[in-house]
């Protein structure tokens, strides 16, 4: 009987955490992440939120992540645009990002955000 709660458990712990880290649908909020542990914020220049997961943005403030994926929000009304996946330079190739209008390519970040990073746009942005 023990045997069966703790795999119940288990279960229930996987499902959770499968829950919180997949990627959320269109109906997403700014509160909803923020709830689940996810930072939301506004970088300048622009006026999107742009939201990671939980230890996200740390690991890019220090460099350590390779890549990081953000979902971005309209600051306005909340509205979900789409996504923002970075690379680290050093490990940039110069890969087009056929999803960033206009100009299709990746962004460096280092002029804008002072990151050492190239970004690619999964919506319509204005870099």
């Amino acid at each position: 009987m023990q045997r069966v709660m703790i795999i119940i458990a288990s279960l229930v712990a996987a499902a959770a955490v499968a829950v919180v880290a997949a990627p959320p649908a269109q109906g997403v909020s700014q509160s909803q992440l923020e709830n689940a542990g996810w930072i939301c914020f506004k970088p300048v220049p622009t006026d999107n939120l742009h939201c990671v997961r939980p230890g996200g943005l740390e690991r890019v403030l220090t460099g350590e992540a390779e890549t990081m994926s953000f979902l971005v929000l309209r600051a306005t009304d909340g509205a979900f645009l789409g996504t923002e996946l970075i690379v680290r330079a050093d490990i940039f190739n110069g890969q087009p990002c056929p999803t960033d209008p206009p100009g299709r390519q990746y962004t460096y970040l280092m002029p804008l955000l002072g990151l050492d990073y190239y970004a690619c746009h999964r919506y319509d942005s204005s870099f």
